[in-house]
């Protein structure tokens, strides 16, 4: 079965961009999918993995992007499941609404 996770990471303190460009790039390189959400990385493992090996995974994974990166300071977040995340967005118009209360479009 599918293992997928969703990881959320804080880099504490000042974390010059050039160290942010750098942790983003480890991950990426590790099949993490960053997310248009400010600090959402979504990674997906095969089948067979289990969670305890997905987070022990991920803990070195975050670990290495920071110490590549020089960052020291930071705090991470994992969801680890058999189910895909959901993700929508609101836009700022409303169509529906638009409608209802007869404005234009």
């Amino acid at each position: 079965m599918t293992i997928y996770a969703i990881l959320t990471v804080d880099l504490n303190g000042y974390v010059p961009e050039e160290a942010r460009k750098t942790f983003e790039r480890v991950l990426a390189e590790r099949h993490y999918v960053k997310r248009k959400l400010t600090t959402v990385w979504m990674v997906q493992f095969t089948p067979g993995t289990t969670a305890a090996n997905a987070e022990r995974i991920m803990r070195e994974h975050v670990a290495l992007a920071a110490s590549t990166a020089g960052i020291r300071n930071y705090e991470a977040l994992v969801m680890v499941g058999e189910q895909p995340p959901i993700e929508w967005k609101k836009s700022a118009k409303n169509p529906l609404l638009e409608g209802l209360l007869g404005l234009q479009k």
